[in-house]
């Protein structure tokens, strides 16, 4: 046993008082300043493409605390939103523009963290109550490795639909997937001649798209500096993201069939071009692409005491009621896509 008199190694003697400024147990409060550093590095124009994904992953694997990207001691999505103005927009060529009436957007795309609660909730992907009307397809292993901070990739317009029904039985209040032309007033914040989210120039250094060199997704939020005027993040580039509209009837926005569906934002596999404020993507809705994935927008969330109490109460009630030992079933991980179809195709760059 030791009295705490002893002189360390070097010879000096151990410091019974601390200054404050030493490191916590298990480094926390180093960690803290290395993230304070990192996000202070993400603000910077100059900071290369290849520097943000790897600060991502460093985010991911200490822990990453940013609000909107993890989930909540309840087990529920952390959601940050951001609200949109109402205004008119013109969509392709619609002849007559659409009104959008306010309503709020998520300041991140879904992450997989969050998707994954869905996964694997006992009530949650292999419940049926949540794909009356839509078509689901077994899960399998993903092409990339799900990283929790990164937005959910290969899911498919379905599949978004289905989470956002469970969500929204959970939450107390209704989230969906936005219309493309809510989506794009709040990629412009009604601000018409915004070519992209944040202005009309094209930054080299504000978006993963394919110019990036990355061949891949980044952490949500890792262009700060490049957020819409609503405040929502990464509308251009990293991944593409569904709508609720079909492509060729834009008016169409009635759940089922095949017709193809809208996504918006361009994503890191695709060119600048697609990444423009009013680029669309269209295809099959139940098609699982490895750059596409999805964000939410409520017309009034709500986040009170009385639900979160039945929050809570749902999930003491699934726990006591529910095995939770879920095994899906595997499928090859590339998804079929039909080349020969005469219609714009999410994974056709050229």
């Amino acid at each position: 046993m030791t009295t705490g008199q002893e002189p360390a190694l070097s010879g000096a003697p151990f410091g019974l008082v601390s200054s404050g400024q030493e490191p916590m147990l298990g480094g926390e409060r180093l960690i803290q300043a290395y993230r304070d550093e990192m996000m202070e590095r993400l603000n910077r124009r100059t900071t290369t493409h290849l520097r943000r994904a790897s600060i991502g992953r460093w985010l991911d694997q200490t822990n990453d605390i940013r609000p909107g990207v993890g989930i909540e001691p309840d087990n529920l999505p952390d959601l940050v939103w951001c609200h949109v103005p109402a205004g008119e927009v013109l969509v392709g060529d619609f002849p007559a523009p659409f009104q959008v009436e306010p309503f709020y957007i998520a300041k991140y795309p879904v992450t997989w963290t969050q998707y994954r609660i869905f996964l694997e909730a006992p009530d949650g992907f292999i419940d049926p109550q949540w794909w009356d009307g839509l078509q689901r397809r077994p899960e399998y292993e993903r092409a990339a490795i799900p990283i929790d901070n990164h937005p959910v990739q290969e899911v498919s317009w379905y599949d978004a639909l289905a989470y956002c029904r469970w969500l929204s039985d959970r939450l107390g209040y209704t989230v969906r997937l936005p219309t493309e032309w809510e989506w794009q007033q709040a990629a412009t914040g009604g601000k018409e001649r915004h070519i992209y989210p944040w202005g009309r120039r094209w930054n080299t250094v504000s978006a993963n798209t394919r110019e990036s060199g990355l061949r891949g997704a980044t952490a949500v939020g890792m262009y700060p500096y490049a957020e819409s005027p609503v405040g929502a993040v990464d509308m251009c580039g990293n991944v593409l993201e569904w709508c609720l509209n079909e492509y060729y009837r834009p008016d169409r926005v009635e759940i089922g069939g095949e017709a193809s569906r809208v996504m918006r934002g361009g994503s890191w596999f695709l060119t600048l071009h697609y990444a423009r404020t009013v680029s669309r993507v269209g295809d099959n809705p139940c098609y699982r692409f490895n750059s596409v994935g999805f964000r939410l927008t409520a017309d009034e969330p709500v986040d009170n005491d009385e639900v979160r109490r039945r929050r809570e109460l749902q999930l003491q009630l699934s726990t006591s009621q529910v095995d939770h030992s879920v095994v899906l079933p595997q499928e090859p991980a590339t998804p079929q896509i039909d080349e020969t179809a005469n219609q714009p195709l999410a994974s056709d760059a050229e």
